[in-house]
């Protein structure tokens, strides 16, 4: 997308953030038995509330890149393999939800520029 729109740049990077998270969850979902192996998880939405909070002026905002970093949140199993199976699967869901909504907020706003560029 281009950066000319700024809701549809917005929407675009939280897009792209659903996107890497669905992988990293899935990552850790096949991990789930692999020793030592440490969960990772997506920050992207925390950095962009941060920003928000910081730019009081009205500027527009540029959502930096996803950043995927290990949690280590969760207390490691003896094999210190710390990905709980429920935890993933409720935020791969969650995640999706994320994502379809995104989605339809992105239609809606493309279709009122279609709208409005013919005139109808």
């Amino acid at each position: 997308m281009t950066g000319n729109i700024p809701q549809v740049d917005l929407l675009s990077r939280l897009l792209e953030a659903c996107s890497l998270r669905h992988r990293v969850i899935a990552q850790n979902v096949a991990n789930v038995n692999t020793p030592g192996f440490q969960r990772l998880v997506v920050r992207f939405e925390e950095e962009l509330a941060k920003q928000v909070r910081r730019n009081g002026t009205g500027e527009r905002l540029l959502p930096g890149t996803p950043l995927i970093v290990r949690d280590t949140s969760n207390a490691p199993r003896a094999d210190g393999n710390n990905v709980d199976l429920a935890q993933e699967m409720g935020l791969l869901t969650k995640n999706s939800l994320l994502y379809q909504t995104y989605v339809q907020i992105l239609a809606l706003r493309l279709g009122e520029l279609r709208s409005a560029i013919t005139g109808r």
